[in-house]
């Protein structure tokens, strides 16, 4: 006898070829609908797609239904969470998919409880990272649909397992989260049950009975009732819930168990280059996540522990509007160019509000603190780790020239990039009329910092009036302790001091046609491929004693469109321009910027390298993974039926390596979500892919119908990203790749300071700036050191955020093998200190703090999160 487990259940894509405007409309009346049929138990229960912002978005509208909701959730019959929303799980940062479960399940529990299932019926992909993270959240249970290899699971009931010993219980609804509607609409029920049987081998199956903004059965009972009277297997159906399936299903045993990631389209399509469509959405999301995880939950810890209020509801609202672009088409940009204008809207809207958030903190504790004098530069570290670099910042002074001192009087050396003559009065038509006393100066330069972890630094800029010396220089090689990089006969050249090894011409941009659409990569029938150098570019360069900076600037001609492409017709100007910097960070930083106006082609940056290796590496939400670089059955997936190519086209967070018995390789990004090892010796990163539907049918490497709606051609010409674009990237060489090490060169290079000048002439510094502020009556203190993370051993601190007015949490990861003593953390201001889990429970009693805290041991993989009561 086999249980048929019916669950009831829609999915609702807040957006795709239509926007989350015009859905809401079906969600109210939807959601009447389903209140109404349970309410009458024409319905047991229903799912809502295991995500709360639709929840959200329809009590915004129908806030009268709250106690209705609130009643159905607490009786079981409405099941919600535990997500915010329906994440994408391979180009998201792993803090930003913890934020989702955060403030899902919060949300869920404020309106009775949540589902505990890691449901993720849509993702392209599974991370094979979530078992650590759904434990992390108390969730032992998954189901999902995408990317289980045929040859690795047959089955879809098995035991996910993470590297650290996290477990999840997981059933892959392998022919997707629709199947079970069959049993509404098709009578043959033969077929019907074979399809279920399929991968079953177990006693119990979860049948999902619903769809695509799917409304409610309400002949579900008379459907189950005519398949159990017919079924000629030993079948039971049974309407039934996800978490009363997984209690039948615990009891089962010798269950296959696996480890690692699901991207593998035998059984589905996973879209394997996905990762580089709308490249602007992703870059922008990538800004706004450092931004977030990285500045401003560590500078309300700041404040925080200074006594100000960290706002975490506010926090929680800017998240929010964050997570609502983390869905997993709104993420990978698969969508209508009026939707993605909508996600582009919400998350300039989300940076804004990060950025005024940011901006208000830095602005109130300098301010504020005691002993505040005109001409402070006041310095913000938010890492945990000291940071003795070279920083940008911008200052303004009424005189020609200036000195920076610390508190100590001692000189700091600077150095000058470019300065701007402004005028602070009231502007006029005739500018003859300006008062001479009323203009300054605003510099950007380049500062020696010496920057305690966590911590506020002060400076004095002292102005000078006479002028400034400004050396210029023009050479075709720059040079810091780490690198040496020239530009010889149009030829980039980067020599690793270290190790005393040249790479010769080793940078170009790989340019080719698109034939697919949002969701893939197709290269044309008949494509021509371009290695586009730098051979006719103009160099400028910048070269001071603490940075360091090449300009290349020129024009790529490239085909049109497919068609020009095809006749080998170059015809097309795209202008560029490529700065290399070094500024004794350990990395050679890369800024491109290009005006791309050409159609249907893909442009990836290549960077070849000394190192000969067979797999890459590269980080992943709470990890590292290794990946073949040629995957297997590359060459008979056709043969075996699979839905799209398996190919060496990869997701990435923020670096990708190779690496041999001798060195190593490794690019850094910004926004940069995919790569792919050429030859096992070059990492190419995709800059972009520019296409012109939101999917097509019979691609090369993804035969079959179109993807997304099958039924028409929906045209996307935004994303064509007929635009400029600008994308960073950093290169690193080495003898192997550490990964805290990585780590902390990645936060180095991507993390910018915050800081704030004490000064009136000008008030356009930021947006804020222009109004007026009270500072704080009580003054403050000068901190530093408020987390110590310097003496960890290999392990990386992946966040410090405000738990409430007086906690907050340090999570820490460790990326190598188990650790027997990971080192110490050193908290100022912390009373007492207790382990918790990613939701914030409690798993130990509170220790008070005396010293340093003994992290102890660490599990391979292993995350633990602190919590640090002040």
């Amino acid at each position: 006898m086999k249980r048929i487990h019916v669950y009831s259940h829609t999915h609702w894509d807040c957006e795709w070829y239509f926007t989350s405007n015009e859905s809401i409309i079906q969600l109210i009346y939807h959601m009447d609908e389903v209140i109404d049929a349970l309410e009458n138990e024409v319905i047991e229960n229903y799912l809502l797609d295991g995500q709360l912002s639709i929840l959200e978005d329809y009590l915004r509208f129908a806030p009268s239904n709250f106690d209705r909701v609130s009643k159905l959730v607490q009786a079981g019959k409405l099941i919600i969470g535990p997500w915010y929303t329906q994440t994408d799980e391979l180009v998201i940062d792993g803090e930003s998919i913890v934020r989702n479960l955060l403030y899902g399940i919060k949300s869920a529990n404020k309106l009775g409880g949540h589902m505990k299932v890691g449901y993720l019926p849509d993702s392209f992909g599974q991370t094979k990272d979530l078992p650590k993270i759904l434990n992390g959240f108390d969730i032992k249970r998954s189901i999902f649909w995408r990317g289980v290899a045929k040859d690795i699971c047959k089955n879809r009931e098995f035991k996910w397992n993470s590297e650290d010993g996290s477990s999840l219980l997981v059933y892959n609804i392998k022919n997707g989260y629709f199947y079970g509607g069959n049993l509404i609409y098709n009578d043959d029920i033969d077929a019907v049950e074979e399809t279920i049987l399929d991968g079953s081998a177990t006693e119990n199956i979860l049948l999902p009975v619903g769809g695509d903004q799917r409304y409610v059965d309400f002949n579900l009972k008379e459907r189950i009732k005519y398949y159990q009277d017919r079924t000629k297997n030993k079948f039971e159906y049974v309407e039934s819930t996800c978490e009363k399936f997984f209690e039948e299903l615990e009891k089962e045993e010798d269950l296959l168990e696996v480890e690692g990631e699901f991207i593998s389209p035998s059984n589905s399509k996973i879209h394997r280059s996905i990762y580089s469509s709308r490249y602007d959405l992703k870059y922008l999301n990538d800004k706004i996540e450092r931004k977030l995880i990285h500045q401003l939950e560590p500078l309300m810890v700041i404040a925080q522990n200074m006594g100000l209020d960290p706002k975490t509801e506010m926090l929680e609202e800017i998240w929010k509007k964050l997570l609502m672009n983390h869905a997993h088409d709104s993420a990978c940009g698969c969508n209508s160019d009026k939707t993605n204008r909508s996600i582009l809207s919400r998350l300039i809207e989300a940076d804004q509000l990060a950025y005024s958030a940011y901006d208000y903190i830095v602005r109130k504790i300098s301010e504020s603190l005691e002993n505040k004098e005109e001409n402070n530069l006041i310095l913000f570290n938010t890492l945990s780790v000291s940071r003795n670099e070279n920083v940008k910042v911008v200052l303004t002074t009424k005189t020609k020239s200036f000195e920076i001192r610390d508190e100590n009087g001692n000189l700091i050396n600077y150095q000058v990039l470019g300065k701007v003559r402004e005028y602070a009065g009231s502007i006029k038509k005739d500018e003859s009329l300006y008062d001479e006393n009323l203009y300054y100066y605003v510099w950007d330069i380049i500062i020696q910092c010496n920057l305690s972890p966590l911590s506020i630094e002060v400076l004095k800029v002292n102005e000078i009036d006479e002028d400034m010396l400004e050396d210029k220089i023009n050479t075709y090689e720059i040079e810091d302790n780490f690198y040496k990089v020239s530009f010889v006969n149009g030829k980039i050249n980067i020599t690793d001091k270290f190790r005393n090894k040249t790479l010769e011409n080793c940078l170009y941009i790989e340019e080719s046609g698109d034939d697919g659409d949002t969701y893939d990569y197709s290269p044309p029938e008949k494509d021509i491929r371009y290695n586009l150098t730098f051979e006719e570019a103009v160099c400028e360069s910048t070269v001071g004693e603490l940075y360091k900076e090449l300009r290349l600037s020129g024009i790529f001609t490239v085909p049109s469109n497919l068609e020009d492409r095809e006749n080998g017709v170059i015809n097309t100007e795209i202008p560029y321009e490529l700065k290399i910097s070094l500024c004794d960070k350990a990395v050679v930083e890369c800024h491109l910027e290009i005006d791309n106006k050409a159609y249907d082609h893909r442009m990836r940056v290549v960077f070849k390298s000394d190192v000969i290796s067979e797999e890459s590496l590269t980080d992943t939400p709470f990890g590292t993974i290794r990946r073949d670089n040629i995957p297997a059955h590359i060459d008979d997936w056709r043969e075996l039926g699979w839905r799209e190519e398996p190919s060496p086209i990869y997701p990435m967070l923020h670096f990708v390596g190779i690496e041999d018995e001798k060195s190593s390789a490794v690019m850094l990004a910004k926004g940069i979500k995919e790569y792919e090892v050429l030859d096992n010796s070059k990492i190419a990163l995709t800059l972009f892919r520019g296409v012109g539907f939101l999917g097509k049918p019979d691609l090369i490497r993804r035969p079959g119908v179109a993807s997304g709606n099958e039924f028409r051609y929906i045209e996307t010409p935004d994303s064509q990203l007929i635009q400029k674009m600008k994308f960073k990237f950093a290169i690193v060489l080495d003898n192997n790749i550490n990964i805290a090490k990585i780590n902390k060169l990645w936060k180095s290079y991507s993390v910018s300071v915050p800081n704030y000048q004490v000064q009136e002439i000008n008030r356009f510094t930021n947006t804020l700036k222009y109004f007026v502020m009270h500072p704080l009556k009580e003054k403050l203190n000068k901190v530093e050191g408020i987390v110590d993370s310097d003496n960890l051993k290999d392990i990386v601190v992946t966040s410090i955020m405000p738990i409430d007015k007086k906690s907050y949490s340090i999570r820490l990861l460790n990326c190598n093998d188990s650790i027997e003593s990971a080192g110490e953390i050193t908290v100022n201001n912390g009373s007492s200190y207790q382990w918790i889990n990613m939701n914030n429970r409690e798993l130990s009693e509170k220790v008070a703090i005396d010293g340093a805290i003994d992290i102890g041991r660490f599990n391979k993989g292993e995350v633990k999160t602190l919590k640090i009561n002040i």
